[in-house]
């Protein structure tokens, strides 16, 4: 939704040229004006609304006139269940804030459906107004009591539903209370599910929620890193025009505390007279530009490609006029997955239970012609065309959709989940000319969990044989 659009309205004038989409039900309506969409209230309750709408999980206020209330439409993806632990806490943490709020203004959640919360870039938000009830309207007799356990039994529900992926309605396993090692949700549920005799205020529940979410380290990851250059051994090379980078850092958003890791592999165009302007350029583009960042797969593959046209950009800023180019290879890591961003012939592999994949093409002639069926690999490596590439930075200025490429070109999937013992090589063709898949293969087969003596070993090779041009690689381990 474009916001300046949106913040230029004049949701009081246009108002009666709102199209209703879909009644949810209690004066609440899906609404739709000029291409974009709005959650919108017309009825008696405005001031009610105008105070519960000021929780966080709750739909943002647009405009507020009359009877009516125009809110933001969260079109974010729906959660997928099961939901992890962590955020599954953070979730019900803040549902039972939002109760907490209700009952110190005489109201009360009567029913939440997990199929209308959505994740959102700043956080978990309601994408329909859940049903609300006053205290009058709450039917037990016993009002000051009976009210908070029933708020209570809906979160411990909700806590099912979003660990197991399965609907209290249908009856509940106890085996699941303990089959979470996160300390705390056994004792929550044990409290909060129904048939449970334990009885717990909802502050008691906020303050234990609270705890549980604040003892919750960063997924444990750690990674390994080692890199190595060389200028090589040809005459002709005065300057080493391979760059390269990594940067590790924690990252915090509204779903808690993240390990990103960000590392980076560029190739300087040969011949050119800034080839080392434009690789250095674009590693340095690529682990420091900002990165907007959102627990969504997708999302974080789509930035990661946004990344890599930043770095482009760079480049072109860099050379001012100059001839150069260069070619491009970068990773993200967050947590334990793997996303990238690829263009021209640096390369990217993935050694994961014994096997060893290229996870990137070339973009290049000889690799087109290969994928064609038109040449062999073996008959590429004798090529005079080899060399030849098709794309690269620093050469075009506006967006290509799949100019760079990520993973979901070559897999039909935004990213890799890594595991313990999974290890990232990255190399520039000075290092893969050398060494063929096979041969490389057997390298990291026997140094993998020793990324420092891995690409030192990978240099060494490429030394051996006469390194006609700079080689670089850099290994990334996962050593849990």
């Amino acid at each position: 939704m474009d916001e300046e659009i949106i913040q230029s309205l004049d949701f009081e004038k246009v108002f009666d040229s709102f199209k209703v989409v879909e009644s949810f039900g209690d004066g609440w309506n899906k609404c739709e004006y000029n291409g974009k969409v709005f959650l919108c209230y017309s009825g008696e309750r405005v001031n009610v609304y105008e105070k519960i709408l000021k929780i966080k999980i709750f739909p943002e206020i647009l405009s507020s006139f009359g009877n009516n209330i125009v809110c933001k439409f969260y079109q974010d993806k729906r959660l997928n269940l099961p939901l992890a632990p962590e955020l599954s806490l953070l979730l019900i943490k803040d549902i039972c804030e939002a109760s907490i709020f209700l009952e110190n203004h005489g109201y009360m959640f009567k029913e939440i459906n997990v199929d209308d919360i959505v994740k959102s870039e700043s956080g978990f938000k309601f994408s329909k107004i859940p049903t609300i009830m006053s205290f009058s309207d709450f039917e037990f007799t016993n009002k000051a009591y009976e009210r908070e356990d029933y708020t209570i039994k809906l979160l411990g529900s909700l806590l099912y539903e979003l660990l197991s992926a399965i609907s209290i309605k249908n009856g509940f396993d106890v085996k699941l209370i303990s089959r979470y090692d996160i300390p705390g949700i056994p004792q929550f549920l044990s409290l909060a599910l129904p048939g449970s005799r334990a009885k717990i205020s909802l502050k008691d529940a906020f303050n234990m929620l609270n705890q549980i979410c604040s003892t919750i380290e960063v997924r444990r990851c750690k990674y390994n890193i080692g890199s190595a250059s060389t200028i090589g051994l040809n005459v002709s090379r005065s300057i080493n025009e391979d760059s390269f980078g990594y940067a590790q850092m924690y990252f915090y958003n509204h779903f808690g505390k993240h390990n990103v890791l960000k590392a980076c592999i560029a190739d300087g165009m040969g011949g050119m007279e800034a080839g080392e302007i434009a690789s250095k350029a674009a590693v340095d583009a690529f682990l420091t530009e900002r990165f907007e960042l959102i627990d969504d797969e997708e999302h974080i593959a789509n930035q990661t490609i946004e990344l890599a046209w930043k770095a482009n950009r760079a480049v072109l800023e860099s050379l001012n006029g100059k001839h150069g180019g260069c070619t491009f290879s970068g990773i993200f890591i967050y947590d334990d997955k793997l996303f990238i961003a690829h263009v021209g012939d640096t390369r990217i592999y993935l050694y994961k239970d014994k096997k060893f994949e290229r996870l990137t093409n070339d973009h290049s002639l000889v690799e087109t012609l290969i994928l064609g069926g038109i040449m062999t690999r073996e008959e590429a490596l004798n090529s005079p065309d080899r060399n030849k590439l098709l794309r690269s930075m620093g050469f075009i200025i506006d967006k290509q959709e799949n100019y760079i490429e990520g993973l979901f070109q070559k897999f039909e999937k935004y990213f890799i989940q890594l595991t313990k013992g999974d290890l990232i090589l990255m190399v520039s063709d000075g290092v893969w000319g050398e060494l063929p898949d096979d041969e490389m293969f057997s390298v990291v087969n026997s140094l993998s969990n020793r990324p420092d003596d891995l690409v030192s070993e990978l240099i060494s090779i490429a030394l051996k044989r006469g390194a006609p041009d700079n080689a670089t690689a850099v290994a990334i381990y996962k050593e849990f």
